[in-house]
């Protein structure tokens, strides 16, 4: 390939990524990911056509529902202050108003995940069926009189 040809070659690059970049930057059309540290929370969010996704929302905590729980709550907040924010400090440009739009939608629309998982105590059934199983394993690895009688005394005549 001659010089010229790889000039004009390099130019239609050039111009074509440049295109293709603020066609995807204006339409939103590439997954965006995204994190910020807010009320002591890693909030991870993702959004694609200028909308949040609501289920990529705080699921970096999808492992421990309280935990993702705050996360959630605390997106909304942040959600919330975001929308405000940006309100009241306008701006030109197309982003700005992308971004205002949204958070804003984000601020009214998004649900956050609402729980408080707690683990009640064992009932005496329940205590007693873990302390006949034990007794039971304690049997099977060694079959001692003081073994025995502790299944016994556990599990009852069973």
């Amino acid at each position: 390939m001659d010089v010229l040809g790889l000039i004009f070659a390099s130019y239609i690059d050039a111009v074509s990524n440049n295109v293709y970049n603020r066609f995807t930057d204006m339409y939103g059309v590439d997954v965006q990911a995204q994190t910020v540290e807010y009320n002591n929370f890693r909030i991870s969010y993702s959004y694609q056509l200028w909308r949040i996704q609501p289920k990529s929302v705080c699921s970096t905590y999808e492992g421990d529902l309280n935990t993702m729980s705050k996360c959630t709550i605390s997106a909304k907040q942040m959600f919330n202050e975001m929308c405000m924010y940006l309100q009241n400090k306008p701006s030109n440009g197309w982003k700005y108003t992308k971004f205002k739009n949204m958070y804003c939608s984000a601020a009214i629309n998004y649900k956050p995940v609402i729980a408080n998982v707690t683990f009640g105590a064992k009932s005496e059934a329940q205590k007693a069926k873990e302390a006949c199983s034990l007794a039971t394993l304690r049997v099977m690895q060694s079959a001692s009189s003081a073994n025995l009688s502790a299944k016994e005394a556990a599990c009852g005549k069973r």
